[in-house]
């Protein structure tokens, strides 16, 4: 459903509000965490802004914003100005030969039905997933868990999805959210 859910969105204009967090000796407050909102209206406009809340190492920007329209793209750093910058290069896939210090994974998937309910006058589906990937590493199983939450509106829009990642052993909990929207999106390019 979600591979569905996000072959629809390409194709309409939409906005998602993507929030990472790491949570080290899973305390309650976050060491990293980090926003980014992405609007798409196809074929040929974006925009997006990542912010830094929280940030282990000072020194990196704190905001970042892209516009990309017809081929140009603009960007903003922080509260400098705004600059008409060169298309990103294509993004470059490394080819990597397999590590044999590590096994091959062995998964398995289980997902089951939360609730329904209705959210705006719509019929709302929300399932969970929980996924464990066990491999072996150097001599020692390693065990990673993804439990994930999906809230799918009755036309199979992905309205929210909430992901947890833990590695069986290590203290530390990775927490993304990302929230859709698919009203209101307007693109323009930026008053340089």
């Amino acid at each position: 459903m979600e591979q569905t859910a996000l072959g629809l969105i390409r194709a309409i204009p939409h906005r998602s509000t993507a929030t990472h967090e790491s949570f080290p000796g899973r305390g309650k407050e976050p060491t990293w965490k980090s926003v980014l909102t992405s609007e798409t209206i196809a074929p040929d406009r974006s925009r997006w802004i990542q912010q830094n809340l929280v940030s282990e190492s000072s020194g990196s920007f704190k905001r970042m914003e892209v516009v990309s329209i017809s081929g140009k793209h603009y960007q903003k750093i922080d509260n400098g100005p705004w600059l008409l910058k060169e298309p990103p290069p294509p993004p470059v896939v490394p080819t990597v030969a397999a590590d044999p210090r590590f096994s091959k994974p062995r998964f398995e998937n289980h997902a089951w039905l939360i609730e329904t309910l209705t959210e705006k006058g719509r019929l709302v589906t929300v399932y969970e997933t929980k996924s464990r990937s066990t491999r072996e590493q150097d001599g020692k199983e390693i065990s990673q868990i993804t439990t994930s939450r999906y809230w799918f509106r009755d036309d199979g829009m992905l309205l929210k999805r909430i992901r947890e990642f833990e590695t069986v052993g290590d203290p530390k909990i990775l927490k993304n959210s990302t929230v859709y929207e698919y009203e209101d999106i307007k693109i323009e390019a930026p008053i340089m």
